[in-house]
């Protein structure tokens, strides 16, 4: 006597009922609430990846219309009847499964369109469960429409994909649409712990996880997967049985990787994918296993709770450890870096590894690697004027010896000389971009932190520089605020006002400047750093009193631009720092104004 067929565990745990469906509430309970409310659709759209439920969904939801347990559609089926044992089988003559990639022709459709006016033989309705209906050519999505609009009331439509962007948006307008999601990797755990117990298979948590880890979200995966590991290991699943299955590199590889990394040792790294690939392991999956574990290490150092990368807890600590030597910043680099390797078609075996090796060499070769992200960081740390801070350590050692020096020097109370002016050869910052001038009445030492505040009088001499003087110290304040400051030109003292002149064409910079916030900050400054303004107002659409070629804010205009920025680019150092950022010269400050020395 033949042995009965053996039942793969994806088709003999099938789910039966709405109730039974893994991870898939938000729906269920929709299509169950549908159904006791008489509120039922005739066209629905199933779509989600694939293994996660969709036409195990549909089925059920034709046993819940068409169970003979109850007069009425029921949201949960008797599983019993006729209609439902047959639906389950697959051969009931009212509920028609259609393969959409096999019968994707005109012909076929116009097949459906005939049928479809005829009444069930033994059922409420005739539903048509059409599977990855997005391969359905045009013409016969234009065939489907008018049925799909207006079918008979005896006919529903229950319609699957796994990629929703090609399904034309006719037919989605005419579908009741539902999302499936990805199922999460402990509710996939707690079924294969369920099957495994109900088979009597001895299992440890750490295999059952790696499973549904490498499911990625799809049951049917999961149940695949779990089927031939047991068919490897017998009654006892393992997690080395797991990984031998699935042909993945062992953790102890990734962290031999991951601390050869750390200590930029090239030849140990290229040793391990040469040891991977040697020994048969597929090298794009091995890649995949390599950016998954920067990933995991990425959720260690920002996220703080081991607990969310669902892993066994010694591999936790060990991932938590080696996390903590990156900083935030290298390890989104080097996700970001090796996810685009997997967006290159690899026409050749050989190219994956030649793409990791180089791909390795290049993050451990690198010392510094200047990003976009470091140079905001630094750029919001920046003093006023785009001049980069001195180094923090080096500052206070150099202040110590040159104030001894000072109380030692005979000619300390006598004024210094005037030092010459920085070039390029020497490697000093270029001449364009100063550092913060002082105001003109300060004479106390910028290391006295806690020197009185120095007053300057806004007259009509010295109306401009005094300016760009308070300029400044707002942009110590904010930068924000410096700059939008640095926009206006002062056009009068009239009391204790300050007139501010701004163009026609700088309707932005005079919403900035009067709204509530920054008409405190700069009254507030006016009031500290002049004798007699406490206060300002915009004079909208001056005059203009500015040569064509003059700077206004440090903005080129007119013929001297072109003049003035190739002067600026002159400096070596300066033309690098443009070239690197692929920046052009848009702004020149003036050199705050120096005293000249006579010869004795």
């Amino acid at each position: 006597m033949a042995s009965k067929p053996y039942r793969v565990l994806a088709r003999k745990y099938r789910p039966e009922s709405f109730d039974a469906v893994v991870g898939q509430q938000h729906i269920t309970r929709t299509l169950q609430n549908a159904i006791r409310s008489g509120r039922v659709g005739h066209a629905f759209l199933f779509i989600g990846s694939r293994g996660i439920g969709k036409t195990t969904s549909a089925r059920i939801l034709a046993k819940a219309l068409n169970c003979l347990s109850s007069e009425e559609p029921t949201p949960e089926p008797c599983l019993e009847c006729d209609n439902c044992t047959s639906i389950a089988r697959g051969n009931n003559m009212d509920v028609i499964e259609i393969d959409g990639a096999s019968n994707n022709s005109v012909d076929n459709v116009r097949e459906i369109r005939e049928n479809v006016s005829m009444v069930p033989a033994n059922s409420r309705y005739k539903i048509y469960i059409i599977d990855e209906v997005h391969q359905l050519s045009s013409g016969a999505f234009n065939a489907l429409l008018k049925t799909l609009e207006e079918p008979p009331p005896h006919a529903k439509f229950i319609l699957a994909t796994t990629e929703a962007h090609k399904v034309p948006a006719t037919i989605i307008s005419r579908c009741q649409r539902y999302d499936f999601r990805r199922v999460g990797q402990r509710d996939i755990q707690q079924l294969l712990a369920g099957i495994c117990d109900h088979e009597n298979i001895s299992y440890t948590d750490e295999a059952l996880m790696a499973i549904a880890r490498a499911a990625d979200g799809g049951i049917r995966d999961s149940e695949s997967i779990l089927d031939q590991v047991i068919s490897y290991s017998g009654d006892t699943i393992t997690y080395e049985a797991v990984f031998d299955v699935l042909g993945l590199v062992d953790w102890d590889v990734l962290h031999k990787l991951c601390d050869a990394l750390i200590a930029k040792d090239i030849g140990t790294m290229l040793g391990i994918v040469d040891e991977v690939t040697v020994s048969g392991k597929d090298l794009p999956q091995f890649m995949q296993e390599t950016l998954r574990y920067f990933r995991n290490l990425l959720l260690c150092r920002s996220a703080g709770d081991p607990a969310i990368l669902a892993l066994p807890e010694e591999e936790t600590a060990a991932m938590q450890q080696r996390a903590d030597q990156f900083s935030l910043t290298e390890l989104v680099r080097l996700v970001e870096q090796m996810s685009e390797l997997f967006k290159r078609d690899f026409d050749v075996q050989l190219a994956p590894r030649i793409a990791f090796e180089a791909f390795l060499i290049r993050v451990s070769k690198v010392a510094v690697e200047v990003s976009v992200d470091s140079v905001l960081e630094k750029l919001a740390h920046m003093g006023a004027g785009g001049v980069l801070p001195q180094d923090a350590a080096a500052a206070p050692q150099a202040s110590t010896p040159s104030k001894a020096k000072a109380k030692e020097s005979p000619k300390a109370s006598e004024p210094a000389k005037p030092k010459p002016k920085a070039t390029a050869a020497a490697g000093k910052a270029p001449p364009d971009i100063p550092p913060p001038a002082p105001l003109p009445e300060s004479s106390a030492p910028v290391a006295q932190a806690e020197a009185p505040v120095q007053r300057v009088s806004l007259e009509a001499g010295n109306l401009l520089p005094a300016w760009r003087d308070l300029v400044e110290v707002a942009r110590k304040q904010s930068l924000n605020l410096g700059v939008w400051l640095g926009a206006a030109r002062p056009r009068a003292i009239e009391g204790e006002c300050l007139v501010l002149g701004l163009d026609e064409d700088q309707a932005d910079t005079r919403d900035r400047l009067e709204r509530a916030g920054a008409r405190e900050a700069i009254n507030a400054l006016l009031a500290t750093h002049t004798t007699n303004a406490v206060e300002f107002r915009i004079d909208w659409n001056p005059a203009s009193e500015s040569r064509d070629d003059a700077p206004v804010n440090g903005q080129l205009s007119g013929g001297a631009a072109v003049d003035l920025a190739a002067r600026v680019l002159k400096d070596e150092a300066l033309a690098r720092i443009v070239d690197v950022f692929k920046g052009k010269v848009v702004e020149v400050r003036p050199l705050p104004q120096e005293t000249t020395v006579e010869p004795d």
